[in-house]
């Protein structure tokens, strides 16, 4: 942990604590949902493909200001369905092999269903729809999705499509999904929805109610279900290998979990557990930043001496070992007019973290009293007397 004091000569080592886990994914990061700190990361910044992973984006960006009514229906175009064939090979255009929430040409869906069927179904088409219902065409969307990204950090990302089929040029990183995630578990539809271990999809004007079953075998009964997991989006293809993208919570603490190119399907699962578990066993610590008998002094135009200031109780901080970070400390001063009692607040050490977030703070107060000089008082009764 490394203190930065400005205008106070204070520097304290940072202690270095990471998760020890050891993972079988190509790339992975773990981060607290809530402030961004990175606890674990493998290859985080090393750009892969995401496979259906891509549906964490899609969904974001049309839950965040795109739609209002999710009840709105729309009517799916052939486009959002067709297949892809050696004259007609655009990137988003569905495979032989793509999951698929079976949406077919005509049928009259509302954007709530599309969501269910993006989010819990992994579907395609599902995706394809969704984009056609916010921008003019999927090629449209795609170039507003990207923008969108790059706007919120998503520096390595690029996409080709919004349902995540393999492309060569559709790219992202670990420390990217967990950035998309963290910004959508922010919105309460994207939460509700990805939660859901199963959901009834109305019936349409094409086929019957339906029910169907989260990809997600965290939040499913079974051998990987996991109690603590809030949850996540699957991924898979060859290119990529399997995938995960899970958020996970526990004593008020969130935390998300990416793990991208496992070499088989269990161990996505298992693997993203353990990077929980490992988290959620610390115990939190508490540190003295700054001790109450850590004395500075300010110079006061007016004043006899210089003053001397301090804490009245030590400036602590409650932390997670592998959440551990750099902090500034800086002196605010909020003076008062001379004379300056002793006891008397003066201003106060305001702690940040490595993102500039106020973390901590504590009033500073005067040690000794602060007296002007005999000339200095006379101007002040001199200037408030031509004052009145």
């Amino acid at each position: 942990m490394k203190l930065i004091v400005l205008c106070l000569s204070l520097l304290l080592a940072r202690v270095v604590s990471s998760l020890s886990v050891e993972l079988s994914a190509e790339a992975a990061i773990l981060i607290n949902a809530d402030t961004g700190v990175v606890l674990f990361e493998k290859n985080a910044h090393v750009p892969r493909p995401p496979a259906s992973t891509t549906k964490i984006a899609t969904a974001l960006y049309v839950l965040d200001g795109k739609v209002s009514d999710l009840e709105k229906t729309v009517t799916v175009s052939l486009e959002a369905v067709k297949r892809k064939t050696p004259k007609h090979n655009a990137s988003y255009l569905l495979e032989s092999d793509s999951s698929l929430m079976g949406l077919l040409k005509g049928e009259v869906v509302s954007l709530d269903s599309l969501l269910h069927g993006l989010l819990l179904l992994s579907g395609n088409d599902a995706a394809n729809a969704l984009a056609e219902a916010v921008s003019p065409s999927i090629p449209h969307f795609i170039a507003e999705l990207n923008e969108y990204l790059r706007g919120i950090g998503c520096t390595d990302t690029q996409f080709q499509n919004p349902h995540g089929y393999h492309d060569p040029d559709h790219i992202t990183t670990a420390f990217d999904l967990a950035l998309m995630t963290q910004k959508a578990l922010q919105i309460p539809t994207f939460c509700k929805i990805v939660s859901k271990p199963t959901y009834v999809l109305p019936a349409s004007n094409k086929r019957p109610e339906a029910k169907i079953k989260q990809t997600n075998s965290l939040l499913s009964p079974g051998k990987f279900y996991y109690p603590k997991a809030i949850g996540g989006k699957t991924g898979y293809h060859s290119h990529a290998g399997w995938c995960l993208v899970s958020a996970a919570a526990h004593e008020g603490r969130t935390l998300i979990a990416v793990v991208l190119g496992c070499p088989q399907s269990s161990h996505r699962f298992l693997e993203s557990r353990a990077l929980f578990e490992a988290a959620f066993a610390e115990k939190k610590q508490r540190r003295v930043l700054v001790p109450m008998d850590k004395m500075y002094t300010k110079s006061i135009p007016g004043a006899k001496k210089e003053l001397a200031v301090s804490l009245t109780r030590d400036l602590t901080i409650s932390f997670y070992p592998a959440e551990e970070q750099e902090y500034r400390a800086f002196l605010h001063w909020d003076l008062p007019q001379l004379p300056i009692a002793k006891g008397q607040r003066v201003g106060e050490i305001r702690i940040t973290d490595g993102c500039g977030a106020l973390i901590a703070k504590e009033d500073l107060v005067a040690k000794e009293p602060a007296f002007p000089t005999f000339f200095f008082a006379l101007k002040e009764k001199w200037r408030k007397f031509w004052l009145k």
